[in-house]
């Protein structure tokens, strides 16, 4: 035997046609399939037929059906996280000329290399921003640059290949630039 299906025991106070429109009016994403899938499910469809609808998962749709029948109009808004960028583009700019142009040694560290972690405490002491050394990644990847390792050198590799490599790319003192 299955288990009973998961059905919508309110409308908090709306009606149908309300919430409806609300779905149709509303510019996130996330709320329109949380309103799609009680609208559906209070139309009496089957957890199939809202999943083709809405290309969600079972899980999902049972998440939103229960988390409605508990919190109402609160479960329609978006609480699934995401970053807000602490550092702006002055800061960001002014990172990766560092990173390009300077070396640790210029602003006292001990080290000739520019690791994540170095540049996430020049960050703090400069701009007095505490960010991760992830996110100090995250900003090297989308300007993109990588950080230098050794890489092996083939004897008999194409020579052709090697000076079109050359020149897609821009060597800095301790990074990669990709042109």
């Amino acid at each position: 035997m299955g288990r009973p299906i998961t059905k919508v025991e309110g409308l908090h106070g709306y009606k149908i046609e309300e919430l409806i429109k609300l779905k149709n009016n509303s510019n996130s994403k996330y709320t329109r399939l949380v309103l799609t899938a009680i609208t559906m499910r209070y139309d009496g469809y089957s957890n199939d037929e809202i999943c083709k609808a809405t290309q969600l998962s079972r899980a999902t749709i049972l998440s939103y059906i229960t988390n409605w029948n508990k919190y109402g109009f609160k479960s329609l808004k978006d609480n699934r996280g995401g970053s807000i960028p602490k550092l702006d583009a002055e800061t960001i700019d002014n990172l990766i000329d560092v990173v390009i142009n300077h070396t640790p040694n210029e602003f006292g560290f001990s080290t000739f290399t520019w690791t994540c972690e170095l540049l996430k405490i020049y960050v703090n002491q400069n701009f007095g921003e505490k960010v991760s050394s992830e996110t100090i990644r995250r900003i090297l990847k989308a300007n993109r640059i990588s950080h230098k390792r050794a890489q092996p050198k083939p004897t008999k590799a194409d020579v052709n290949e090697q000076n079109e490599f050359k020149k897609n790319v821009k060597s800095t003192t301790y990074f990669r630039v990709f042109i």
